[in-house]
């Protein structure tokens, strides 16, 4: 089996880990290179795909739905930052980090 690790990262980071048999990894794996897939955005976009799908149907505190319309509220409005911004950002961090160590 092989372990597929991916992060999410929006206020906070959770991290997921997926195990899956041999067999299936090959075939994914091939999948996403034959497409020009990123293996982590499309299980993301299967993720996204099934909560917008089933959310609905699942039963959730008023305070978690809560903050849910509000993260859709702030997409919608454009309040948010890209992967290649987040990754920029996190790089600069850590080089200003860096620098006021010395």
């Amino acid at each position: 089996m092989r372990l597929i690790r991916l992060e999410v990262k929006m206020r906070e980071t959770r991290t997921l880990s997926l195990r899956l048999p041999l067999e299936e990894y090959i075939a994914f794996d091939a999948v996403c290179r034959e497409k020009g897939y990123s293996k982590t955005g499309k299980i993301r976009e299967f993720i996204r795909n099934m909560d917008k799908e089933e959310i609905e149907s699942v039963k959730i505190s008023a305070n978690e739905w809560a903050e849910i319309e509000k993260g859709i509220m702030e997409i919608q409005k454009g309040e948010y930052v890209t992967f290649e911004e987040l990754k920029r950002d996190l790089k600069n961090q850590k080089v200003a980090d860096n620098k006021n160590r010395k």
